[in-house]
């Protein structure tokens, strides 16, 4: 049964001269676990918003089941509750919220005539109503997605980004819905919650349209994919995995049939010329009486004719649009970066804690010249605790912190960055590095090209700011790189472009990343944190 359909749906911005997408012919059924991947700004929000009916469809039509029940939580919340943590999420059946409150309510006036007895049917009917079962069940949502009691009983505003954001998910999650609509859910999961959450889509009955960035997350819970890039959204009858490799090979078919359609044009345009010589040499050739002359001329303007036709040919062959690439990353040589010894870091039984818990002990490990250190762990095992400790803002507990001399360390934030917001991104980039040709170089193979360096950095996307942050880290005279969490908002071609200028950095990079593909791909030693150990 399909759910929602879209029917050669477009959507154009009032304030904008271009649709963001077209023709999008597309349905979701029941029981569909579909991927939507693309390029930051290509419209993905915005068709989650089209599906909802918030916004609605500038050309075409959208059909919407009427047994589909959709649930949808938009990236950043806006909304946050002044209930706990726990009640907040148990709202997500407001049927069963009422009936409990009543409950709650009545708990308070037994001692009221008729009061026992409206206690008791109201929890006979929660009780029918699969309440409490309910209740267990938001009870393990919660925990899955690393909220721990005391987090539980907070009242929602006073939770952080990252924690209101795992709310929103857990409310999703036990929405009576049969159709998820889900933006981002992994931005703020550590490795074991994302797990649990790839654990419970897969098991889950209702049909999902996802939107994310996280490979591994991606491969372990799609069986269908939407691409939707440059104003076209194609879909994809399999998992992330297999929708990789037919793009793939999509995209060598259509540079195949470019690039033949370009040899017969070739080939047709080289034997147009041929022909038009060879009619020239027939006209200028001398000729004998009046027939002959006449014969000549026939013969000519039929070779001539010729060459007109095969250059008609030639432009038609032409007719094949050359396929979109983007410019392969080039070999770098960080001309900036300062040499080093090569053992740039080394821990030795680093220990760490607060309040009386440890947070890692007995911590060993090194960072070499040229080495990629990944630093793995739950939320809250002290992994950016850690890289203050190299930082030199706070001190360890216990152990030895060595840096080599010469060693230059630039950080990169996980949260914000220190920009100006009315400068350019390659003003900003030049205030670490006056080579404007390097400074262009380094933003576009972190995808900022075109006319984006020269947009200020107030007016970017998070994942736009990133990339000013990481080039200008790279632009500078630093050579040990402490990243934290790098690639959050990143889309995925951009986060593959990071991965390929990373693995070029002369010097040595410390990272924290809740990626595995990300993770996989660059480290080459990996350090993980846990409650009360470390392991390097």
């Amino acid at each position: 049964m399909s759910l929602v359909s879209f029917a050669s749906v477009g959507y154009q911005y009032l304030s904008h001269s271009d649709y963001l997408f077209q023709d999008a012919a597309v349905d979701v059924s029941a029981g569909d676990r579909v991927g939507l991947v693309g390029p930051n700004g290509a419209g993905k929000t915005t068709l989650l918003r089209l599906v909802t009916g918030e916004l609605e469809p500038t050309t075409g039509g959208i059909t919407r089941h009427r047994a589909a029940r959709i649930a949808y939580v938009p990236q950043e919340s806006r909304a946050p509750s002044d209930r706990p943590v726990e009640e907040y999420v148990l709202g997500a059946r407001p049927e069963l919220s009422e009936l409990r409150a009543s409950i709650q309510d009545l708990e308070h006036r037994l001692a009221d005539p008729g009061a026992a007895g409206r206690y008791a049917e109201a929890i006979d009917a929660y009780e029918a109503k699969g309440g409490y079962s309910f209740e267990a069940e938001a009870l393990t949502v919660l925990a899955g997605l690393g909220f721990d009691e005391r987090e539980r009983s907070l009242s929602a505003r006073l939770l952080s980004s990252g924690q209101r954001a795992r709310a929103e998910i857990a409310k999703l999650l036990l929405a009576d819905a049969n159709l998820l609509l889900i933006d981002e859910p992994t931005n703020h999961l550590d490795i074991a919650a994302r797990k649990w959450l790839e654990s419970y889509l897969t098991r889950s009955d209702a049909a999902y349209l996802m939107v994310s960035h996280d490979r591994a997350f991606l491969a372990n819970t799609t069986g269908r994919m939407f691409d939707l890039r440059r104003g076209a959204l194609t879909a994809y009858e399999c998992g992330y995995s297999a929708y990789r490799a037919e793009r793939d090979r999509r995209d060598r078919a259509e540079w195949e049939e470019y690039e033949s359609a370009q040899r017969k044009v070739a080939a047709t345009q080289r034997a147009a010329e041929a022909r038009q010589r060879l009619a020239a040499k027939v006209f200028q050739k001398p000729g004998g009486g009046g027939e002959d002359r006449d014969h000549k001329g026939r013969i000519g303007a039929k070779v001539a004719r010729t060459a007109r036709i095969l250059r008609e040919k030639a432009v038609a062959e032409a007719d094949v649009a050359k396929p979109w690439e983007d410019d392969p990353i080039p070999t770098l040589d960080f001309p900036n970066v300062p040499r080093s010894a090569e053992s740039m870091l080394h821990a030795d039984r680093l220990a760490k804690g607060y309040d009386g818990r440890s947070l890692f002990g007995d911590l060993s490990f090194r960072v070499a010249r040229g080495g990629r250190t990944a630093l793995v762990g739950p939320n809250g095992a002290g992994k950016t605790t850690l890289m203050r400790l190299i930082l030199g803002r706070e001190a360890p507990d216990a152990g030895d912190l060595h840096i080599a001399r010469g060693v230059r360390i630039g950080y990169f934030a996980q949260e914000g960055e220190n920009m100006d917001a009315s400068l350019s991104a390659i003003d900003v980039c030049r205030t670490v590095c006056g080579d404007e040709t390097w400074v262009r170089t380094l933003l576009g193979c972190l995808r900022l090209r075109g006319s984006a360096p020269e947009r200020t950095v107030g007016s970017m996307s998070a994942g736009e700011r990133g990339k000013v942050a990481l080039a200008r880290l790279l632009l500078s005279d630093v050579n040990l790189l402490l990243l934290d969490e790098p690639t959050n908002h990143l889309d995925i071609d951009a986060q593959e472009a990071v991965e390929d200028t990373l693995s070029q950095f002369p010097g040595g990079i410390l990272f924290v990343s809740h990626d595995r593909a990300f993770t996989d791909a660059l480290a080459d030693n990996v350090v993980e944190l846990g409650a009360q150990t470390a392991r390097a």
